[in-house]
């Protein structure tokens, strides 16, 4: 064999063997790649939830959620605290306040004296949910909204002691709409399940655009105080219509939990374009959940498949299907420099406090 030709076959091996590497660039590794799980509700002392995201090399945020009974808030902080104390370097933890004693001259002194007590303990964030601005009445019957004047004070206390807010205003566009005509099939089983909460059954209710304005309004207000909207802001609809937030609020931020469906009926280009234009503002998130009544080990298998599940969608280009959705869609395979923010980097940066 001749020595052009040898070297031309050197030089064959090594382009198929550069190709199948990836262009030369090490394949991201699930199992090491540092993740957190910036919205999850662990109601248990029990330690499976911890578990398994150490094996899958997770850290993650419990979030204390709603506001109707102190009593509920205190038992789920509980349990929070609890696993916080046990698992500091992989459980973080949200509280929230209760609405109980609203319009009464001393609800917002004692609502930061609350808050404080929580933030004494370890709490990074406060949550506050959707049930402000769709089930809250004032004495007039008209609807509480997240930017009434009266939770100014409490907003503003939450920036001061340099937490960040979670809010989880309005729901999916999908729930002013009937069960046939929604998007997705994860809305159309929670709003079958959840009629209470499905505003097209209740057209007497704020609309959509009331609560998205009210929500946008309060961002306007208060441009100091760290802004995490829960489930893509209930923006999830249009990532053109996140965009717009995202410009005109510096202090936004949006986690991705039980919404990433929302991005895969989407087009493919345009949701990727999206995520990386605005990869400092997307935080990973999935709003799974345990409580004493859950098989533990059932659980486990539930995290890691449901956590795979979505590391598949952003880091391949594969042809994939969900039973949240009706049609097939295909992965973005993302940089692993976005990944690395969208996974890891902007829970950092978005809460502080969070113990590495």
């Amino acid at each position: 064999m001749n020595k052009p030709y040898c070297k031309l076959v050197k030089v064959a091996i090594f382009i198929i063997l550069f190709t199948l590497t990836g262009c030369g660039k090490k394949a991201v590794e699930y199992a090491t790649f540092p993740k957190f799980d910036a919205h999850v509700h662990v109601r248990t002392l029990d330690s499976a939830f911890a578990d398994q995201a150490k094996k899958d090399h997770f850290q993650f945020l419990t979030i204390c959620t709603r506001s109707s009974s102190q009593e509920y808030i205190d038992e789920q902080f509980r349990f929070a605290a609890y696993q916080h104390e046990k698992f500091p370097k992989i459980v973080s933890m949200a509280s929230t306040f209760s609405m109980q004693g609203w319009g009464e001259p001393d609800w917002q002194a004692k609502t930061m004296e609350y808050l404080q007590t929580t933030f004494d303990q370890g709490t990074i964030a406060v949550k506050v949910w959707k049930d402000i601005g769709m089930t809250f009445k004032e004495s007039d019957g008209s609807f509480i909204m997240i930017d009434n004047p009266a939770f100014d004070p409490i907003l503003d206390f939450i920036a001061s002691q340099g937490k960040t807010l979670v809010a989880h205003i309005g729901e999916p566009k999908n729930c002013w709409m009937p069960l046939d005509s929604m998007t997705v099939n994860s809305d159309r089983n929670y709003f079958k399940r959840n009629p209470q909460y499905h505003m097209y059954l209740h057209p007497e209710y704020p609309s959509y655009t009331e609560i998205i304005n009210a929500r946008d309004n309060m961002l306007e207000k208060h441009p100091n105080l760290r802004i995490v909207g829960a489930h893509l802001g209930s923006l999830e609809w249009d990532v053109d219509e996140l965009a717009k937030r995202l410009d005109k609020y510096p202090n936004f931020a949006v986690d991705m939990s039980a919404r990433i469906c929302h991005f895969q009926v989407q087009n493919r280009e345009k949701v990727k374009n999206f995520i990386i234009k605005y990869q400092d503002r997307l935080l990973y998130g999935t709003d799974l959940g345990v409580n004493d009544n859950n098989d533990m080990q059932k659980l486990k298998i539930n995290l890691h498949n449901n956590w795979m599940a979505d590391w598949n969608y952003f880091t391949t280009d594969q042809e994939l299907t969900s039973n949240k959705v009706n049609i097939p869609f295909r992965g973005l395979k993302l940089d692993t420099t976005v990944l690395k923010k969208i996974y890891y980097e902007n829970a950092l940066a978005w809460y502080p406090g969070i113990e590495r």
